[in-house]
């Protein structure tokens, strides 16, 4: 299994069941962005046939 870390684009659900499996607390929103924003991540938001899809994507470290 690949960790999140490789990955170059994570949905809000992977990344919030990543945050309940190596956290004790329950993930909410903010805690989850801040994780996310640690591992070098950014939220992005695509609307796809009139709705908003929200997901990760790996920002660049240049």
């Amino acid at each position: 299994m690949n960790k999140i870390t490789d990955k170059q684009r994570v949905s809000v659900q992977e990344m919030k069941e990543y945050y309940a499996q190596n956290y004790p607390f329950e993930p909410n929103n903010r805690r989850v962005g801040r994780l996310a924003k640690q591992l070098g991540f950014k939220l992005v938001k695509q609307m796809i046939n009139r709705k908003y899809e929200y997901f990760y994507i790996k920002a660049n470290q240049d």
